[in-house]
């Protein structure tokens, strides 16, 4: 992995200070787009296998964005300490 230039990790903490502003709903936009695009990931969910709905309004699906992105923000965290 090659090093990022200051621009490139103040994008990074920018990009992810937005996305930060409102995890619940930004995350349950992002998986709610990729079950649009990849109907199929839908099976990836034990919440949605079968479903052939698009879960706009999936209390589930929202709370597993929430648990992921947490995590992924962590790890962004430390990224951008090194």
């Amino acid at each position: 992995m090659g090093v990022f230039t200051e621009r490139q990790v103040a994008l990074v903490k920018s990009s992810w200070e937005v996305f930060n502003s409102n995890i619940p709903q930004n995350t349950h936009r992002f998986f709610t787009f990729v079950v649009e695009i990849a109907p199929a990931a839908k099976d990836l969910f034990s919440f949605l296998r079968g479903s052939n709905e698009i879960p706009h309004n999936n209390l589930d699906l929202q709370a597993h964005g929430v648990k992921v992105f947490k995590l992924v923000s962590a790890i962004q965290h430390k990224f951008v300490t090194l």
